[in-house]
């Protein structure tokens, strides 16, 4: 007697690819923990979190170094490992890339953090995949207000580089 497991195997390669597309092409809004950065770049709890276990500075060094994403599953889940991508005297920027996620409706490429080598530095930005004009548009329906501190005014920005044909958000929180 001869077995066939073809509609054994059907059947398992249709399940994965059902519910590994569906998985994969869940979008994560990250607009809630975001939508702070409205009132003079602001940070969110969740976000706060993430910015500070980001990196470490160990002990007698300037340079910081990876450490760890601190976020909610959901929010953990749709984001790629820590890339140092950059290191200088007076900085080191690092880039955390999206999968699935969108701010506004608009497709969020990566998170990039420029942080300060012990000299206050601390320049966030959203890296859109959306074409400029696209992004423009969406959100100049958003309020970013002037908000100051003690250590400064502080207000989100949007950043272009026509050249690359790429959008940000920027909230530069230096001191």
């Amino acid at each position: 007697m001869k077995r066939t497991y073809k509609p054994l195997l059907v059947t398992v390669l249709g399940c994965a690819l059902f519910y590994g597309g569906t998985a994969a092409g869940s979008t994560v809004d990250w607009t809630p923990l975001l939508e702070s950065w409205e009132d003079g770049c602001a940070q969110s709890e969740e976000w706060g979190q993430l910015r500070r276990n980001l990196v470490t500075y160990p002990e007698g060094s300037l340079y910081p170094e990876v450490n760890e994403i601190v976020l909610p599953d959901a929010y953990k889940e749709s984001l790629g490992e820590i890339e140092l991508f950059e290191r200088n005297s007076d900085y080191s920027g690092y880039r955390l890339a999206a999968k699935n996620g969108e701010y506004y409706g608009l497709p969020v490429e990566s998170f990039v953090f420029y942080l300060g080598n012990s000299n206050g530095i601390s320049v966030l930005l959203i890296e859109f995949s959306a074409p400029i004009a696209d992004v423009q548009e969406r959100l100049s329906n958003i309020e970013y207000t002037l908000v100051s501190h003690d250590s400064g005014s502080y207000q989100a920005q949007l950043m272009t580089d026509e050249e690359a044909d790429k959008a940000m958000l920027m909230c530069d929180l230096s001191v």
